[in-house]
């Protein structure tokens, strides 16, 4: 856990003309270059990168600029440059950007996988809460993040309010399938129009960015099946490098193909690996969907492997390893990240009851700027935590 704004006291400072050093009243220690500080100064001068509005170009300063004295005052952290200009730095600013390793492996924290055991934990959250109590609508986004879904209830059950309840994580991205409305439809295009049961696979892989956070609003649910199934790509990974390491680092390494042809004469087809990694190494998510991958278009001595090890994963998918099943309930919505969870469905008979849900995304982005915004004002360090794309390219 990111320490809060009253661990950010500065002790004291030290400099030398290339370097300022931060020695905080926990211990911690920070080391600053001056090209660093210079380039993160937002003085009348330098103008806020932030928005945009920086007037000072990189090429314009010194490689290796001089400090002349650096100094606390106030709580802040202090620069001077000479000929009057200063930088002026907020403690809590300065550590959350602190570069010693430590630091920046606590603002890139691993997401912890989940197996099975989810079905007896699974966070529920009431509509009116979130949409009304700041602390329980940060506390619906840090379960999001944390577990990759939850679930609302109280929700109303009217189609006209999905977007104002996706609302609560950001503003929409709508995909070629706009706000999807999933019911058995008599000449379907898609698998989600039938009332078939659906294996679990992730949604719209062959995008370049594929959709994020996921709404399943529930208008109307079937009296037998249609019950939602999940499991965690990151609990997939965990497992298949436990069972055969080889298999797994084929596929973080070697490009799996999506792609779709729609009727209106659009064609998607990407190559990404189905396990992304991280700057650490660390799967981040996943990308996959058995009913549209293309043969794979790699060297022709990993052909062989790549099918072994895709056959190994989807062996373990299909027999519901980690598998976690739940009935949504009229007035009640699924909110997941599609980048980290595949989902899937059972099947239901559309003679005997009707079954109505409306489908949309927000992006990574999106998600990730209400939780930004939410720290800083609480002052949290959490505000400068990474929070990357979980299934890029």
């Amino acid at each position: 856990m990111l320490k809060q704004i009253d661990a950010c006291e500065i002790q004291d400072i030290e400099f030398t003309p290339e370097r300022m050093v931060v020695d905080w009243t926990d211990g911690h220690r920070s080391e600053f270059p001056s090209i660093w500080l210079l380039h993160a100064c937002d003085c009348d001068a330098c103008g806020p990168s932030e928005t945009g509005l920086r007037h000072v170009q990189l090429t314009q300063q010194p490689s290796r600029p001089q400090i002349i004295s650096a100094y606390r005052q106030d709580g802040h952290a202090y620069v001077d440059w000479g000929n009057g200009h200063i930088s002026r730095f907020a403690p809590v600013w300065l550590r959350g950007h602190c570069l010693s390793d430590r630091e920046r492996l606590h603002r890139h924290p691993p997401a912890q996988p989940w197996g099975a055991e989810m079905a007896d934990r699974l966070t529920y959250f009431s509509y009116t809460d979130v949409a009304s109590d700041s602390d329980c609508h940060l506390a619906f986004l840090e379960t999001l993040r944390d577990d990759g879904v939850l679930i609302l209830k109280d929700v109303p059950a009217s189609r006209e309010r999905t977007e104002e309840i996706a609302g609560l994580v950001g503003r929409l991205h709508l995909t070629n399938y706009g706000i999807f409305e999933l019911e058995s439809k008599p000449k379907p295009e898609i698998a989600g129009d039938m009332a078939i049961a659906l294996e679990l696979h992730t949604d719209e892989p062959y995008r370049i960015e594929i959709p994020a956070i996921t709404f399943f609003h529930v208008l109307k649910q079937s009296d037998a099946g249609g019950d939602s199934t999940m499991a965690d790509g990151l609990w997939l990974a965990k497992r298949l490098e436990e069972k055969n390491p080889r298999a797994f680092e084929i596929l973080k390494t070697v490009k799996a193909r999506h792609n779709r042809t729609l009727k209106e004469g659009r064609a998607f087809d990407v190559q990404a690996p189905i396990f992304p990694t991280d700057s650490y190494g660390r799967v981040t998510g996943l990308r996959i969907n058995d009913r549209g991958m293309a043969p794979v278009d790699c060297p022709v001595d990993l052909v062989e492997p790549f099918y072994d090890a895709l056959r190994e994963l989807l062996e373990m998918i299909y027999s519901g390893e980690g598998r976690v099943t739940v009935k949504l309930q009229e007035g009640e919505m699924m909110v997941f990240n599609n980048q980290r969870l595949l989902h899937g469905r059972e099947g239901f008979d559309p003679a005997r009851s009707h079954r109505h849900v409306r489908s949309c995304h927000v992006d990574l982005d999106e998600f990730h700027s209400r939780l930004r915004v939410a720290y800083r004002a609480r002052g949290r360090l959490e505000a400068w935590r990474h929070m990357s794309s979980m299934a890029h390219l």
